[in-house]
């Protein structure tokens, strides 16, 4: 286990299914994965419900944190936004390309709301 990158908690490993593995911290919940796992996770029906099971306003409040350093140890993490849903803030590591995600953002991530769909066809 690895330390989380946003509060004291560790990050322990998941599986989901049979082929997306993951990290999720203990204490906040939020969860660290490569890209390709997050695209999987994504496909996976319930993957949001048994997965992302942190509490959004936590997630909302440490979404807040800056200078988030990678758990693997390549350094600071890169804040990025969704291009498809703007509002979804997560943090990169440029070196191992995982991400993080607090908790309720895979969640907000996997669905797309009304207000999401107009603003893609308007832009």
């Amino acid at each position: 286990m690895v330390d989380c990158p946003k509060c004291t908690g560790l990050l322990s490993p998941h599986t989901y299914g049979e082929h997306i593995t993951l990290h999720r911290c203990c204490s906040c919940h939020g969860l660290w994965c490569h890209p390709q796992s997050l695209s999987k996770m994504k496909d996976e029906w319930m993957s949001e419900a048994v997965l992302d099971i942190g509490d959004p306003s936590v997630g909302s409040r440490l979404n807040k944190a800056v200078n988030i350093s990678c758990p693997s140890g390549h350094g600071l993490m890169e804040r990025r936004s969704d291009p498809e849903q703007p509002h979804i803030w997560y943090e990169e590591c440029a070196t191992c390309h995982h991400v993080f995600l607090d908790a309720g953002e895979f969640t907000d991530l996997k669905f797309k709301t009304l207000m999401d769909w107009v603003k893609k066809v308007l832009s």
